[in-house]
């Protein structure tokens, strides 16, 4: 049996989470003994299936030791001991499921036997991440595992002379979605206003000020509508006091994180996309999933999702091509109802059973 280590800062909220969850709990235990390790602890049993190992760093329990904890983990991160002292064991594989600190982290391992695996799931030059310290910890990996072919350029561009780079998209699990999409959500809204939608960290990468504005544009122009936005995070005070500046609390309601956003999207007419950059988006795959008409900026992942504007509107980098593209499906009920229709055929293309055999057919491939 392969023994294999996930490490990632936490389990709950984010896409990469998600989908690392997806992962491991789909994966065939006949053949792989899974260990997932974070640095918070969480109630692993509510993410992870039976039979999945689980180990953390920090198990403090109370706020105050708790972030003295954080701090020491933090230093021993900068000096190459948090592996030594929290992760070490006898692993056939390890991965960094996350760029920036599990990264870092896991370029220090010590085990020499271990297929050594990096995750990146964002376009690393929208992000930032141009430091060429980077590129050392990339070069102790065997393999840099990136979601999209777009990621993958951006990372080869960056880091390509460090590691060699491969593709394996995320993994969805469509039975969850349709299951949990059953559920019913109520919109506060009136019957002639059109469900927008969006999900995400309220952030600044997912640019959620940058949709606000383009809502209080459809308000002037008189269009009936309302954006429910399903997240929460550092921008949020940020965003409501813009929603309060531009009188739009009629029509744009921050609805907080929520474990289950699967009914919204099942509910929503339009899913938006507003972000700056990505890596290949978990929402608008789990929408396509759902059938439902997407409208999106032309951020990392999207042409691989969507194609040229054939399973979903990208418009062009600009808020007013954003405005113009959520307008335009608004005024075509003919064209909500095709994208609708072709994205569930386009779901099709991500489930799970098909990623999972080639996430898993990787792994062993790269041990023989």
């Amino acid at each position: 049996m392969i023994k294999i280590l996930f490490f990632i800062p936490r389990l709950s909220e984010g896409g990469a989470e998600k989908v690392l969850r997806n992962l491991v709990n789909n994966m065939d235990q006949s053949k792989f003994d899974i260990t997932v390790q974070t640095v918070d602890d969480c109630d692993h049993k509510k993410y992870l299936s039976d039979g999945i190992h689980y180990k953390s760093i920090n198990r403090c329990k109370t706020k105050f030791v708790k972030k003295l904890m954080n701090y020491w983990y933090r230093f021993c991160t900068e000096f190459k001991l948090t592996y030594q002292l929290y992760i070490k064991d006898d692993y056939d594989i390890e991965v960094a499921y996350l760029e920036c600190g599990a990264t870092k982290v896991m370029s220090a391992s010590t085990n020499k036997n271990a297929l050594k695996l990096a995750w990146v799931h964002c376009d690393l030059q929208k992000k930032g991440i141009t430091d060429d310290r980077y590129g050392r910890y990339y070069s102790e990996f065997d393999k840099v595992v990136c979601v999209s072919q777009d990621v993958k350029k951006s990372f080869d561009k960056l880091f390509g002379e460090y590691a060699e780079s491969v593709v394996l998209y995320n993994v969805i699990d469509e039975d969850e979605i349709l299951k949990k999409a059953s559920d019913t959500v109520e919109w506060n809204c009136k019957p002639e206003q059109k469900r927008l939608l969006a999900v995400g960290r309220l952030t600044k990468q997912k640019n959620f000020a940058y949709l606000i504005d383009v809502c209080g544009k459809l308000r002037d122009d008189g269009y009936k509508f309302h954006l429910n936005i399903l997240g929460d995070g550092p921008e949020k005070e940020n965003l409501e006091q813009k929603i309060k500046k531009l009188n739009l609390q009629r029509f744009v309601e921050l609805k907080g994180f929520t474990d289950n956003p699967y009914p919204w999207i099942k509910s929503a007419e339009i899913i938006l996309c507003s972000s700056i950059y990505e890596g290949i988006s978990t929402v608008i795959q789990e929408s396509l999933i759902l059938g439902k008409a997407v409208v999106t900026t032309p951020c990392t992942g999207m042409k691989e999702l969507l194609g040229d504007s054939d399973y979903g509107l990208i418009t062009d980098d600009t808020e007013d091509g954003l405005y113009k593209g959520i307008r335009t499906i608004i005024d075509s009920p003919e064209l909500e109802k095709k994208y609708a229709d072709v994205a569930r055929n386009r779901g099709y293309d991500f489930y799970k059973e098909k990623v999972i055999t080639e996430t898993e057919d990787f792994f062993m491939s790269r041990l023989s």
